[in-house]
């Protein structure tokens, strides 16, 4: 037997099989690449074969491969010889490390939990490399997606919003957006919008707003009075497609602002006075700036809307009037004394407006009857019994009726005291007067009551 050993066998004949024209033989340490067609050896000479009785004995070679040794049978005829060859295939670093073969796995292991919404894919080079000297590697290519799990709620930009929308508004009308973003991705970013059922004094909240489930518009489905709801707060919700879906709420803080649809409202100083007239009776004798009267209103709006103003409107044009009317209190009170030219009547036309835009207005008549002196405390007085009213009138009956009991018992005691005394002062009959002085008292005798309050002796023997 006979063994060829090789430094160096390429790749390309090692897996073609071409054993015979794949060797090559160098000084030991230094491999050499070996291309196909490179001189390996002698054969014949290592054998002891002459070159020239090659051909005539049919010289040939039957190999068998193995991955880390090559085995040659050398047949001769004439005679015939057989020589068995191994030639050892020793390795050197000619070939970079595969990454991945039907033999070997390589597996990815996470360092740390994943997170679609910061990092949704991730693009890998995997580099494998061998100990040789000098070191081959080769690399690979891994695009690594990370898929999506409803794991993020809806959230929006704010905890709470608030809206300004003016009364009286359009029904249907658009009066805010709501938006909520959800950080996953397809069906588990799907929003869709709802409103937080609740009560609104007696009413359902849906009958004052809506909002679009998919556009999470909100629309107000009446007209709204600042009068009868200043405030109206309610919550929507976003809830998105996921399973389970996840949800979040916002709070909506709508003010109704105040609008001057309110014109103001006359107070009537008393009963009896209808249409906004007000009788005054004022004496004659009057100073300036005795009050005549007040004119009171209100207005149902708020702010500059309800902020009354009064003015006196002249009757005719260049009359002279002694009155005026505070610009804000209502008080009308005369501008100098009263002399007997003015006129024993006046009528005042007071108007009563409000700061809204446009301004509203109201109209209060007051009629002023000037008095003589000598008849103003009468004036007075019917003002005074005018004042009391019911309740007088209640504490006059309630007196009579004691004044009524007292005089019916003080008669009826004064009667009976009567009567007793009359009785009292009659004299005795005769009859009875005699048997009282001619017999004397021998038995006892009882008394007894007669009709009438006198007492009768009676003896209680024969």
């Amino acid at each position: 037997m006979v063994s060829l050993f090789t430094e160096n066998v390429s790749a390309k004949s090692r897996h073609r099989g071409n054993y015979c024209s794949g060797f090559c033989f160098s000084q030991p340490g230094r491999p050499v690449e070996a291309k196909h067609g490179t001189f390996v050896g002698c054969i014949a000479q290592d054998l002891g074969l002459e070159l020239a009785e090659l051909a005539p004995r049919l010289f040939r070679l039957c190999g068998r491969s193995a991955e880390c040794s090559i085995h040659l049978e050398v047949i001769v005829d004439r005679p015939l010889q057989v020589f068995h060859v191994d030639v050892e295939v020793k390795d050197i670093n000619d070939n970079p490390p595969l990454v991945s073969t039907y033999k070997n796995y390589y597996s990815l292991v996470l360092d740390s939990a994943l997170d679609r919404e910061t990092v949704s894919a991730y693009e890998l080079v995997v580099t494998a490399r061998d100990g040789g000297s000098p070191s081959l590697w080769a690399t690979a290519s891994v695009s690594v997606e990370v898929a999506d799990v409803n794991d993020n709620a809806p959230a929006f930009a704010q905890p709470e919003y608030t809206v300004l929308v003016k009364e009286n508004n359009p029904p249907g009308c658009h009066i805010f957006t709501v938006s909520a973003q959800d950080a996953d991705a397809q069906e588990n970013a799907l929003v869709s919008y709802s409103l937080v059922e609740r009560r609104v004094g007696d009413r359902a909240l849906s009958s004052y707003v809506s909002v679009h489930a998919e556009s999470g518009k909100v629309y107000a489905l009446q007209p709204l009075d600042h009068e009868e709801l200043e405030l109206l707060q309610f919550q929507v919700s976003a809830r998105d497609a996921g399973v389970p879906p996840l949800g979040s709420n916002v709070t909506l803080q709508v003010f109704v602002l105040d609008e001057n649809d309110n014109a103001p409202a006359l107070l009537t100083p008393r009963a009896g006075s209808a249409g906004g007239t007000v009788s005054e009776l004022v004496p004659r004798s009057a100073g300036a700036g005795h009050v005549v009267a007040k004119v009171r209103a209100v207005d149902a709006d708020s702010g500059y809307n309800a902020w009354l103003s009064y003015e006196l409107q002249p009757a005719a044009v260049g009359a002279r009037i002694p009155f005026r009317v505070g610009l804000y209190t209502g008080e009308i009170s005369t501008t100098r004394t009263l002399d007997e030219i003015d006129a024993p009547r006046h009528r005042l036309l007071v108007l009563v407006k409000d700061h809204g835009e446009p301004a509203l207005t109201a109209t209060a008549t007051v009629l002023v009857s000037l008095l003589e002196s000598g008849q103003a405390p009468k004036a007075t007085s019917r003002a005074l019994a005018g004042d009391v009213g019911s309740e007088a009138a209640l504490v006059d009956v309630n007196m009579y009726l004691i004044i009524a009991i007292c005089a019916v018992s003080s008669l009826l005691v004064l009667t009976l005291l009567l009567y007793t005394a009359l009785r009292c002062s009659a004299p005795p009959t005769e009859g009875a007067c005699a048997q009282a002085t001619a017999k004397p008292l021998r038995r006892p005798q009882e008394a007894r009551w007669r009709p009438g309050g006198l007492l009768h002796w009676k003896s209680s023997g024969p």
